[in-house]
């Protein structure tokens, strides 16, 4: 699922890739555990078998290598999703808690203002000659959360009585507001809580990947001259083959997991529509018509005499309405091709992923001719890749684990074309220009795959 025009390690290693029979000196640094030196490659010429030994333990340790980046690419990838599902659903709890504390605000304001209005009606009514009495009583009752009970037009009058029970209504609706908030206010602090935690795991994912990747630099580029010295090859040409196999490789992988998640939209999809229709034949039917009333006193016969022959299965004494539910769901009509399930974002982190759609669609342009093509292309490659991710940089594919604007699968193959593929667009789409060109031959020819299957 990689171009072969794009250096197996990064621009960085053709200097070394092209010293493929090139020995060092003898005084050679031992090398790091587990990797061979270049004295025991020379020793390895003596004979055939222990020739194709070093050669199948250099191959494994090439293959370890890029399979521990790729896995390593993957957890960065996974680790950031989780993040970003935390994220969403801290905000979405924030949300809920500013609503709260706003409607509690309200409805505190009102008691308030209940309360005010009475103790205006206690000095007026003490002025004008009356008793306040039954105001404090209900005050205190009000305060104390015991009006039910109270006869309330007994102690203040009828006149406001009514405010009286408004503003007893307005307190309970404020406790409860108040109780909610502070449960909100509990949720959100647990989920700010996961939310840092998450970030931390993306960020020592990130760095992991990092690490990872270095590693494979560093070791990658000798042990492919090892290997090239070995097979009497060279270095270009060993790193080529590999990519060829990885490239084939990641195109299996990612066509049955693109199948595999269309297949589960389609499901998903079928079951949506079998829903609604078993929600439609649960509707109630309209009632069976009125006996026809009589005609010039003359009593329509209880079994007329049909105009037509009865058939030979009378219809039920309710019929159906003209138009009736099926019992069993009809197949609903062929649609065109759906896109991929929508893409899950996930957030830039400290240093992390630039997300700009339209800085990446001019670079892919600016690419196309490197990769043999016109701009006559470039409709399909924009057609495509906003289908497939948006031109996001982080797009993450929420069933098939696809990521970044290409959406390579598994993610970690972008790491042939650099270092940086987790948060660089550039990276992403050198990687996706010679996927398409190695698989499709044309980013049209990638289109009309998707089109036709949904995935490419």
């Amino acid at each position: 699922m990689t171009s072969r025009g794009i250096p197996l390690l990064g621009g960085v290693l053709a200097i070394a890739l092209a010293a493929a029979t090139v020995l060092p000196a003898a005084a050679e640094e031992p090398p790091p555990g587990g990797y061979p030196s270049w004295s025991d490659v020379q020793q390895a010429q003596s004979s055939e078998a222990a020739k194709a030994a070093e050669i199948a333990t250099i191959d494994g340790l090439l293959t370890g290598l890029q399979a521990q980046s790729e896995a390593a690419g993957d957890a960065a990838v996974r680790s950031a999703a989780e993040y970003a599902a935390a994220d969403a659903e801290l905000q979405s709890a924030t949300s809920r808690l500013e609503t709260l504390s706003a409607r509690a605000a309200r409805a505190n304001d009102e008691v308030a203002r209940y309360r005010k209005d009475l103790g205006a009606l206690a000095v007026q009514s003490y002025k004008t000659g009356g008793t306040n009495a039954g105001f404090f009583v209900a005050l205190d009752a009000l305060g104390t959360n015991s009006v039910q009970g109270l006869n309330v037009v007994k102690l203040v009058g009828d006149k406001t009585a009514a405010l009286v029970v408004k503003a007893a209504a307005a307190g309970k609706v404020s406790a409860a507001l108040v109780e909610q908030e502070k449960v909100a206010r509990s949720e959100r602090e647990r989920l700010s809580g996961e939310a840092r935690a998450k970030a931390e795991a993306a960020s020592s994912a990130r760095d992991a990947l990092a690490r990872q990747v270095a590693e494979e630099q560093r070791h990658g580029g000798e042990l492919t001259a090892q290997l090239a010295a070995l097979k009497g090859t060279t270095a270009p040409l060993e790193g080529e083959y590999r990519q060829g196999q990885a490239a084939l490789a990641a195109y299996e992988a990612a066509q049955a997991a693109k199948r595999a998640a269309a297949e589960e939209q389609a499901r998903r999809q079928a079951e949506a529509a079998a829903r609604a229709a078993a929600a439609a034949a649960q509707q109630p039917r309209p009632p069976a018509p009125a006996a026809p009333a009589a005609v010039g006193g003359n009593p329509v016969p209880v079994n007329p005499a049909p105009a037509n022959p009865v058939p030979a299965n009378p219809p039920p004494a309710n019929p159906p309405p003209a138009n009736p539910v099926p019992s069993v769901p009809e197949a609903p009509p062929a649609e065109p091709a759906l896109p991929s399930p929508p893409a899950v974002v996930v957030p830039s982190i400290p240093g992390g992923a630039v997300n700009d759609p339209a800085g990446a669609k001019s670079y892919a342009s600016g690419r196309l001719a490197a990769f043999g093509w016109g701009q006559d292309q470039f409709l399909c490659l924009a057609q495509l890749w906003t289908k497939e991710s948006n031109w996001l940089t982080t797009a993450t594919n929420a069933w098939s684990g696809a990521y970044g604007i290409a959406q390579a699968l598994p993610p970690g193959k972008y790491a042939s074309a650099g270092s940086d593929w987790l948060t660089s667009y550039r990276t992403q789409i050198e990687w996706g220009l010679g996927y398409i060109r190695d698989r499709y031959g044309s980013p049209c020819g990638a289109w009309n795959h998707s089109v036709s299957l949904n995935w490419y």
